[in-house]
């Protein structure tokens, strides 16, 4: 007597089997973005002392003032925001310096042609030699913090002292702010997996 194959137990393996694939496609997905951001806590971040300068990172909201606010209230040396962009006063995209004296304004400096991270380390790199410094603290956006530590600790000498500022992204009460959270870590993870690559050559 011949026995029917066991077709349902077979729609229950291939059932398993695309779970399966589905899980670990997610996981090779999602999990190498995650890294850098589950270990960005080891990042070393702004000592009490005051740093010799304070560099910002234009392009994402709320940076430049930070930056400034890092700059007054720890009493920093310089400060230098990178990557503003061809023709941009210092009081467009810092009202506050209207009303610095001369002596503070001078050590304000915007610096206008780098238009990425890796660009923006070039940039302090030439500036920290040149000045000697030994102390700086960069500011950027607590997403972008990986990538940019990573770039400024490669071109940057191995013996400076330098720490990381993470600027709050996101305000949660604004709608789409969980789809923009995640989106951004996700995209910024894999650059940072990028950067690691890139800069294995420089």
């Amino acid at each position: 007597m011949k026995k029917q194959p066991p077709i349902f137990g077979r729609k229950r393996a291939g059932g398993a089997g695309i779970l399966l694939w589905t899980v670990l496609s997610a996981a090779i997905l999602l999990v190498p973005p995650a890294i850098p951001h589950l270990t960005a806590s080891r990042i070393p971040r702004p000592a009490s002392r005051a740093a010799d300068a304070v560099f910002v990172l234009s392009g994402g909201e709320g940076r430049i003032q930070e930056g400034y606010r890092e700059w007054t209230e720890r009493g920093a040396g310089e400060l230098y925001i990178l990557g503003a962009g061809v023709g941009v006063e210092l009081t467009r995209i810092l009202p506050e310096a209207s009303a610095l004296p001369a002596s503070s304004r001078s050590r304000i400096h915007v610096e206008m042609w780098s238009e990425n991270t890796l660009e923006n380390a070039f940039s302090a790199k030439s500036v920290v030699g040149s000045r000697g410094f030994t102390s700086v603290v960069v500011v950027t956006s607590d997403y972008h913090v990986p990538r940019a530590y990573l770039a400024f600790r490669k071109v940057l000498s191995p013996g400076l002292d330098l720490t990381v500022l993470p600027v709050r992204s996101e305000r949660w009460e604004r709608p789409g702010a969980a789809w923009r959270w995640g989106r951004r870590r996700f995209l910024e993870g894999w650059k940072y997996w990028g950067y690691r690559v890139l800069l294995r050559w420089e």
